[in-house]
């Protein structure tokens, strides 16, 4: 998978940049992680939300273009279930050099987001097996009756949009 990932991200003008990023998360912390890979950047993702506290949709989908986890889109909202939608060049290289490509980190930010912004508990999921055409589909579910008691370590970050 290394000199597969290698080859694919060089090679796109639209990926090279991101080559570095690329190598650490899906080689170097995948390694060091292991099995536990999944979980550990799902609650990475919610302690770095905690610390880049994101004040609205459009900062969150501006902040993860910047960041480079992809091109986030807004696909439906209720009261218990907000559903994104990640793509981008970045997105579909990893989808396509590694079956077990994760974005448990990005599931993880928009969890503890949605729970600072709703003020309740949100936990988020998403199936691999729903990757369609470079696009993952990340449910965030909140559950109304229970209030959040988790503190942000930090007041709303503000986004640079230029």
């Amino acid at each position: 998978m290394s000199e597969k990932l290698y080859q694919s991200v060089i090679k796109d003008d639209d990926t090279k940049n991101f080559w570095g990023e690329l190598f650490l998360r899906d080689e170097l912390i995948k390694d060091l992680l292991g099995k536990d890979n999944h979980n550990i950047m799902y609650w990475a993702g919610k302690k770095m939300a905690r610390k880049f506290k994101i004040k609205d949709a459009l900062d969150l989908i501006i902040f993860f273009k910047q960041t480079g986890l992809g091109i986030l889109e807004l696909k439906s909202e209720s009261t218990n279930c907000v559903q994104w939608n990640l793509s981008g060049k970045v997105v579909d290289k990893r989808i396509q050099n590694d079956s077990d490509a994760d974005f448990m980190f990005e599931a993880g930010f928009l969890a503890q987001i949605t729970e600072q912004q709703m003020g309740v508990v949100a936990e988020a999921e998403m199936n691999p097996k729903e990757d369609k055409n470079g696009v993952v589909l990340i449910r965030v579910h909140m559950d109304q009756k229970q209030p959040s008691n988790t503190q942000s370590e930090e007041n709303d970050f503000e986004i640079i949009n230029k």
